[in-house]
């Protein structure tokens, strides 16, 4: 373990620099490590699915940081432990990292603070649970996540992305898999490779991305890339029966994404896309008034049970007098900007907020 200054060179310090923040030297030097949790990249999100894959992680201490996010304590194994990024939002702090700690101040002007009854003086530090150590040391640990759940990719462009790893020299398997990364001498496997959500990042040299960073490392001519965003028509034009100006977000659109991106053409644009169309409320068999949602034919999602409600008297009257309850509708979304920057298309309506329907014809 590294020597402590000693505490006349300390309280040295402290006369000189009085408002100075405080750090932590993080692995052996403290025998502490800490797991460093930023939401602004969503890293809240991508600790719950970790935490859902592995388990929970034991109450342990835990600091506010001054920029909104949280540091948690762990006593560190006897083993060292590495500084890694084990998923976007989330790293480990363990041998040569540090982190500041209570009472500094962030450059945003707030200060650190230990979460309330979180405390080194209500709780003690938990040990480091083994499956965090593991997550830092490659691919012995498994599947390695990058994010939660990545937006769904069509079989074309999983195609191209394989076929890229292909041209220098990995083939890919299906899944989270761990290969020797071609961009520098790699002695064990510290590529990790999502085949299925078409995104890579080495934990060696720190390169990563998609299928466009990857051509651009390997020297290989890279696919025109539609900068602007795509607007136009999509589906086949229908009359529209249910007349409004009510904006309305289409929900469960998350599981639909192979039919939005099929319905923007197969392909994703770096400023993604706001195309109009005719979408249909479709009765989806649960209790009324549930509602599906679908364009040219395909599920893109369902209303709200309180949307629903509001206009399942006009979508009724429009089935009945017209035969199909249709609105006007945009598709946006969907952007891809390289760097794991891959939007959701999402889906909003143009509904009656109340009232009769009218024919197109009337």
């Amino acid at each position: 373990m590294a020597h402590p200054a000693p505490p006349d060179q300390v309280n040295a310090w402290w006369r000189r620099w009085p408002d100075a923040n405080v750090g932590i030297a993080t692995g052996d030097a403290s025998g502490v490590i800490v797991i460093d949790v930023d939401p602004r990249a969503q890293g809240d999100d991508a600790l719950e699915a970790l935490e859902t894959r592995h388990g929970r992680l034991p109450a342990t201490v835990e600091c506010r940081t001054g920029g909104g996010g949280r540091h948690l304590y762990f006593a560190a194994p006897p083993e060292p432990v590495p500084s890694t990024v084990v998923a976007p939002g989330v790293e480990v702090k363990g041998e040569g990292a540090l982190v500041v700690a209570p009472p500094s101040r962030h450059a945003s002007g707030g200060r650190y603070e230990w979460a309330p009854g979180r405390g080194p003086e209500a709780l003690p530090v938990a040990p480091l649970p083994a499956w965090v150590a593991a997550l830092t040391r490659g691919p012995e640990a498994g599947p390695h996540p990058l994010a939660g759940d990545p937006p769904p990719r069509t079989e074309g462009e999983r195609a191209d992305f394989a076929e890229a790893w292909r041209q220098v020299g990995i083939e890919l398997r299906p899944g989270d898999r761990y290969y020797l990364c071609p961009f520098h001498a790699d002695h064990r496997p510290s590529l990790h490779v999502d085949a299925d959500g078409c995104r890579w990042h080495c934990f060696g040299c720190r390169e990563g991305g998609g299928i466009g960073r990857l051509r651009q490392l390997a020297g290989m001519p890279r696919a025109p890339r539609p900068w602007e965003r795509l607007r136009g028509r999509i589906g086949a034009t229908r009359p529209v029966t249910l007349y409004g100006g009510h904006r309305v977000e289409v929900v469960g659109e998350s599981l639909h994404q192979d039919e939005l991106l099929a319905l923007a053409g197969g392909r994703r644009h770096y400023g993604g896309v706001e195309l109009e169309a005719v979408a249909e409320l479709v009765p989806d068999g649960r209790e009324p008034p549930g509602l599906a949602v679908e364009i040219d034919g395909r599920p893109v999602g369902r209303l709200r049970r309180e949307d629903a409600e509001a206009v399942h008297g006009a979508v009724d009257r429009a089935r009945d007098r017209s035969g199909a309850a249709t609105c006007a509708a945009v598709v946006r979304g969907g952007w891809d900007r390289g760097r794991d920057d891959v939007g959701l298309f999402g889906v909003v309506l143009a509904l009656p907020a109340a009232g009769p329907t009218r024919d197109p014809g009337e």
